[in-house]
Parts: structure tokens; sequence; C-alpha cells
């Protein structure tokens, strides 16, 4: 059993409800011909592809807290919300599953690809109850919630799991990925980056970096790169995100700093055309990107987000630079291999598969 850093550091959270689910700490290595050819002095990677051999990324460290939460909870149902590719409906899905929970998820389309295919057929295994709303174009923020609050009033004993996991007890996950950071810049693994890049999706991630690296105490920018709409990922909602996760730790005798809308840094100018759709300098990353890395980025969160990190720190000189991956490398292949789309998703999801 590995003992989060967040409870070596600061052993009263323990009391805090959590499930071991991730392999930790997850790897970080050094890139110095992709820092030569983007023009900065150091480029580090920090492997959260790897956060767990059954699905990895970013998803995996949030749901450590959020389920164990609803296991404390004595809940036997999980209730969240995403688009039909969301990496975080089929994270939460799996984990449910694999800890005796019953997934459910409401759910909105999205541009199809392969990808996105590939998400639903490996969700499908775990035989979760879906309800489609919407369209991208028709489901505004305020309809998505009164779709979400009434679709929660119908539920029998709820646990209910925000978009992309970034609730308080979600954002801890990321708290202590900052606190894992910091002890591995004191074992010599890296020295403390100057800025820190990760996508900017829901903002759970990128408020627990921000709160973790305030309570580590290292001189680091934590930048996003905003792959969804303003009115979703925005400074205002990141900082009440880590004021709210930081009342967690008050509660557990912590001294935690306050974050403010401006000392949250979110880059706009890369999400495009909008979620899920790909840009001509996301793609062009990628295409960099896989001359010297063998494992994956994809055109909806991380792609854009190393652009926007090219595009920052490119002749930066001497500036040493970490990109945070946050897109699970777990091969999917044998789950969808598995896959029954016409037994286990409704009706109305075999559109998006005949599209293609």
């Amino acid at each position: 059993m590995t003992q989060l850093e967040l409870f070596r550091r600061f052993p009263q959270t323990e009391q805090l409800a959590h499930v071991e689910l991730a392999e930790l700490p997850t790897p970080v290595v050094a890139h110095e011909q992709l820092a030569h050819e983007i023009g900065i002095g150091g480029l580090w990677v920090k492997r959260d592809d790897r956060t767990a051999s059954l699905y990895g990324g970013n998803k995996v460290r949030k749901l450590e807290f959020l389920l164990g939460d609803a296991i404390d909870q004595n809940r036997s149902r999980v209730w969240t919300v995403g688009a039909i590719g969301s990496h975080h409906v089929l994270a939460t899905s799996l984990y449910a599953r694999q800890l005796g929970l019953q997934p459910h998820a409401l759910q909105f389309p999205q541009p199809v690809t392969d990808h996105v295919l590939d998400v639903l057929r490996a969700l499908s295994t775990t035989r979760p109850r879906l309800q489609l709303v919407g369209s991208k174009h028709t489901l505004p923020v305020k309809m998505l919630q009164k779709h979400v609050k009434d679709w929660l009033s119908r539920a029998h004993d709820p646990y209910y799991i925000p978009g992309g996991g970034s609730a308080p007890r979600g954002v801890l996950g990321y708290v202590n990925a900052a606190l894992e950071l910091a002890h591995q810049i004191d074992e010599g693994e890296l020295p403390c980056p100057d800025v820190i890049y990760v996508a900017a999706g829901t903002c759970g991630t990128l408020a627990g970096l921000v709160l973790g690296t305030r309570l580590a105490g290292l001189v680091t920018r934590v930048v996003g790169v905003r792959v969804v709409d303003k009115i979703i990922a925005n400074p205002m909602i990141t900082a009440n995100l880590a004021n709210r996760t930081g009342d967690l730790l008050r509660d557990c005798g912590l001294g935690v700093p306050k974050i403010r809308a401006r000392d949250i840094e979110i880059i706009d100018d890369q999400i495009g055309d909008g979620y899920g759709e790909p840009t001509s300098a996301g793609e062009a990353a990628m295409r960099m990107w896989d001359e010297h890395i063998d494992f994956k980025l994809d055109p909806t969160y991380t792609a854009k987000t190393f652009a926007g990190l090219i595009d920052q720190t490119s002749g930066g000189d001497d500036q040493r630079v970490l990109y945070w991956h946050t897109l699970s490398s777990a091969d999917l292949s044998e789950l969808v291999d598995q896959s029954d789309i016409d037994a286990d998703l409704p009706p109305e999801y075999r559109r998006f598969f005949e599209e293609r």
C-alpha cells in the first residue's frame, strides 16, 4: 500500500475518506530533444497517463477521494455527467464497478471520432445506466444543470460526482499530486519547474495543482490551457473550487492559503471551434510530439494543452517546463473487443456508430 504524500506530510488529513486505486507516484521523465526543438532549457513530462493499469489519466486521483466518500456514506450508486467520449465517465464507471457500485451517467453528444467510439465501447462493458440529452449546440450550462437536478431528484440513494470529478473532494487528488511532485523535486528527480502546463476542462486538476503547489512551497507557475467553453473554465470558478477544497483541509486543522481569481492563469486561445473540435495547432503539436515520444496525445485535451505550451514557451531559452500529461495510456483494446453496444448501450447511441 502506497501512502499518499498528503497523508504523509499532514497526518491529520488521514481522516478524509479515501480508497486506493492509483499506482503512485507517477514518474517524471525528461525529454531533452523535444525541449531543444521547442527552444526551452528543459522539458519534463509528469506521466499521469500511468496512474493505474485498469485505466489511467487524471480522473483516477480524483476518484480515490470521491468513491472513497461514496463508500464511507454507504451509497450503492454513483451518478455523473459528461460527453459521450468522456474519459471521466469511463473512469468513474470502471472503478465504480470494481468497488461494487452501480454507475449512472447523463451524457451529451460531442464530435464523433474513432477515439470517442472506442471510449463508448469500453464504457458499455461496465453495463452503465445512461441517459442521453441535448446536443453540444443546444445544451447550455443552465439547461444541463436543470437536467442533472431533475435526474437526481428521481434517483434513489445517489452519490453525485460533477463532470470531470471537479468537486472539492476530487480536487484533493491533485493537491496530493502537487505534494508528490514536490517530494520528487526534493529527491532530485527533477529541478523545480518554472512553469507547469495542464489541461483546463472542469478545472479540478488545475485547482488542485494551484493549491497544492502553494501548500508545498513550490515557486512555480501553474498554467491551465482551456479546452472547454469559458463559462465552465475560468479563473473565478477555479479559485472557488480551490478554496472549497481548502475548507476541507482547514477542517482537518491545516493552515491553508486562500486562492484569488487573479492567482489563476488560463490560456484561452487554443480551444478553436469548441470542445472536442481538433485544431491545426493541436495537430501540429501532435506531430512534433510523435517524433519524440511513444505515447499519444488526443485532440480534445492534451494536444491543445501541448500546443499552448509550445506557443507560450517557444524560445524561452533556459526556462524549465513541466507538462502534466492527463490522458490515460491504458490499452482499451481488450474492453473494446468485449463490448456489445447493442446489448449494453441505449438504442439512441447507435447513431453515433452509424455516423462513422
